[in-house]
């Protein structure tokens, strides 16, 4: 199961692993690599913290502004943060967390900018996922047994969640109009 869901095929040649490039993934036509590596997951505990926000703050959007904004935010982070992971360590990452991040950055975003339903979620979440970033990127996280962290998918999760509040909220002023 995991061959098809790396973000590119591999081969074991005695006890090593030896990976597809990233043009041989195109070239034969495998894009699904692009978002499936953000449904495999390591542990348990990683695979349920990942789909608890994903329900709690996901639901909220889906609410609010519809199945399709959830959907194309999902679809754009996963592919972007999956390619920015996949760019800086290669093809042996997984989960959900570039997407949790951009969830929560689109939600903490839109209620900062004032915009009309407000996501309501807690001042001090926005807070405590950024220094779960910084902690990340200087390796506290590893070092206190919670295995290698996908920062960069992390990063790139939560700039297309910040980013995706403009034309979310210019597709919604042109339709009040």
């Amino acid at each position: 199961m995991m061959r098809l869901f790396t973000f590119t095929d591999f081969n074991v040649r005695g006890q090593q692993l030896f990976h597809h490039t990233f043009s041989a993934m195109l070239s034969t036509g495998q894009w699904w690599r692009l978002v499936t590596p953000a449904f495999m997951h390591f542990s348990e505990l990683h695979l349920v913290f990942n789909l608890l926000w994903i329900w709690v703050v996901g639901s909220r959007i889906e609410q609010l502004h519809g199945r399709w904004v959830l959907l194309s935010l999902f679809l754009s982070a996963s592919i972007l943060s999956n390619l920015g992971q996949f760019f800086v360590s290669g093809p042996m990452f997984g989960g959900m967390s570039g997407v949790v991040y951009a969830v929560l950055g689109y939600s903490w975003f839109w209620d900062k900018q004032g915009y009309r339903p407000r996501f309501g979620l807690p001042q001090g979440l926005m807070g405590f996922m950024l220094i779960w970033l910084v902690l990340g990127y200087l390796g506290v996280l590893q070092l206190i047994g919670m295995g290698a962290v996908a920062n960069t998918a992390h990063l790139v999760g939560l700039l297309v969640g910040l980013l995706f509040v403009l034309p979310v909220q210019l597709l919604k002023r042109s339709h009040t109009h």
